[in-house]
C-alpha cells in the first residue's frame, strides 16, 4: 500500500441535514486507475447504493454542495429536471458523447478492463465486430439485398430531408462516412438529395476509411489470447 494523502476531520457539522443526511457515497464512485476486487458483493453495492440515493435525495444528488464540494459540472448526463435541480437544467451543455463540439470523451483514459468474477461488469467488448469494418454487415444486408427500390428511394428521401436540418457540415460528413460503410449508394443519394452542398462527396469517401474506429477504444475490443471476458470466438458470430 502506498500512502498518497491524509484525510483530516477539523470540524463537526453545522447543519446536520445538509452535511451528513444529504451526503450520498457509494463504492462505485470510483476515480481512474482505482478498480474493485473480483467480489459479487462489492460489485452489487456499486450500483444499489446509488439507486436507494436517488430514491432517498434525488436523481440530482450530484448538484448537491456536500457531494460536489469542487462544484463539477456533468456534461454528459442523461438526467434532466428532477427533484433538487439546482443548476440551469443543463442549458446550452452537450448531454451526448461523444460529440463534436465539447471534445470531454476521452477512451484513451478509460479504466483498463479488469478480471471480473463473470462477464457482466468487464468493460472488454464480447462483441466480435466491434471496431471492424463487418460491423455494417446486416445493415448492408438489409440495404442490398432486403429492401425493395422503392424502399430504397423512400429511405434516402426520408434521411435527406431530415439530413439538410442539420447547420454544421462535418455532421453531416460524419453521418454520411457511417453511411457509406453501407452502401456507397445509400450515402450518394442522400448527399445528391441535400439542397445545399457544403463539401464534396469525396472527403465523405476519405472520411469513411476509418469511420468504422472512432471512438472506439483498442484494448476496449474483443481480441484473441487473453481471458478478460474469454477467449475471442474463431468464427464471426452474432450475440
Amino acid at each position: 500500500m502506498q500512502e498518497y494523502g491524509r484525510l483530516v476531520l477539523n470540524k463537526n457539522p453545522e447543519n446536520f441535514q445538509r452535511d451528513v443526511e444529504s451526503a450520498a457515497f457509494s463504492p462505485g464512485s470510483m476515480v481512474p486507475g482505482i478498480e474493485d476486487s473480483p467480489d459479487p458483493l462489492l460489485q452489487f453495492r456499486m450500483f444499489f447504493y446509488r439507486d436507494a440515493q436517488y430514491h432517498r435525495i434525488g436523481v440530482n444528488l450530484h448538484q448537491v454542495p456536500v457531494n460536489c464540494p469542487f462544484m463539477a459540472k456533468s456534461y454528459a448526463t442523461l438526467n434532466f429536471d428532477g427533484t433538487m435541480r439546482v443548476d440551469a437544467n443543463h442549458a446550452g451543455n452537450k448531454q451526448y458523447a461523444p460529440n463534436s463540439f465539447a471534445h470531454k470523451f476521452r477512451p484513451d483514459v478509460a479504466e483498463t478492463p479488469y478480471q471480473v468474477s463473470d462477464n457482466v461488469v468487464s468493460r472488454k467488448s464480447h462483441y466480435w465486430h466491434e471496431g471492424k469494418k463487418n460491423d455494417y454487415a446486416q445493415a448492408t444486408e438489409l440495404w442490398s439485398r432486403v429492401m425493395t427500390e422503392e424502399q430504397r428511394k423512400n429511405t434516402i428521401k426520408n434521411t435527406g430531408n431530415m439530413l439538410k436540418f442539420v447547420s454544421t457540415p462535418v455532421i453531416q460528413k460524419k453521418y454520411l462516412a457511417q453511411v457509406y460503410n453501407i452502401a456507397p449508394d445509400y450515402a450518394q443519394g442522400i448527399y445528391d438529395f441535400l439542397p445545399k452542398k457544403e463539401f464534396a462527396f469525396s472527403e465523405v469517401e476519405e472520411l469513411a476509411i476509418d469511420a468504422h474506429i472512432w471512438y472506439k477504444e483498442k484494448k476496449f475490443r474483443p481480441s484473441n489470447g487473453e481471458k478478460l471476458v474469454g477467449y475471442a470466438p474463431p468464427m464471426p458470430i452474432y450475440n
